[in-house]
């Protein structure tokens, strides 16, 4: 089951990447407040930082609230609201990037985990993990905090955003939210 829980202390998730969490979340004013209330704040401010402890949190009301495919819904909304940096432009590169994007996005004991320039990654968050395997067709695997079926989603929102008729599924194996390490995703399109 998934926990919920950070994979180490003192880290944070860009206010930005928060925001749009929330944004998704309008049509569903319980669980943008419920959000809220995890987070600790009346509104999130793109610019600032906030504790993944809150961010999880949040995610978890979103579970219990929505369930696993309420999870992935939301996980699918989100794409569509993330600037991507320039040279990403098809399912395939955004999904080799998912790694970087995601590292972008999280500070760790105030230092943002993924260095533009020299290209070095900070660990403590698990990652996105990407592997070709055909022309319109990819794996990915994912070993971070967050809910397997939320990531479902995101996957297949990112993806859509480059190519028509995606699907995603869950391959056979291990689960995040049956107590494994990881979860492993075939994206089609």
């Amino acid at each position: 089951m998934t926990t919920y829980q950070p994979m180490v202390p003192g880290i944070t998730v860009y206010g930005q990447t928060t925001s749009v969490f929330v944004d998704v979340l309008k049509s569903f004013a319980v669980l943008q407040q419920a959000m809220l209330e995890a987070l600790g704040v009346r509104e999130v401010e793109p610019d600032k930082w906030y504790p993944q402890e809150g961010i999880l949190r949040a995610y978890q009301k979103v579970d219990l609230m929505l369930g696993a495919r309420g999870l992935e819904r939301f996980g699918r909304q989100v794409p569509p609201f993330v600037v991507f940096p320039p040279g990403i432009d098809d399912a395939h590169v955004v999904l080799e990037n998912f790694d970087v994007i995601y590292h972008l996005n999280h500070r760790r004991d105030g230092v943002v985990m993924f260095d533009l320039a020299t290209r070095e990654m900070t660990e403590g968050i698990g990652h996105y993990h990407y592997e070709r395997v055909g022309e319109r067709e990819a794996l990915v695997r994912c070993d971070n905090p967050y809910p397997c079926r939320f990531d479902m989603g995101l996957a297949h929102g990112f993806a859509a955003r480059f190519a028509p008729d995606v699907a995603v599924t869950h391959e056979p194996g291990e689960c995040r939210s049956k107590g494994g390490q990881a979860c492993l995703y075939r994206v089609r399109w």
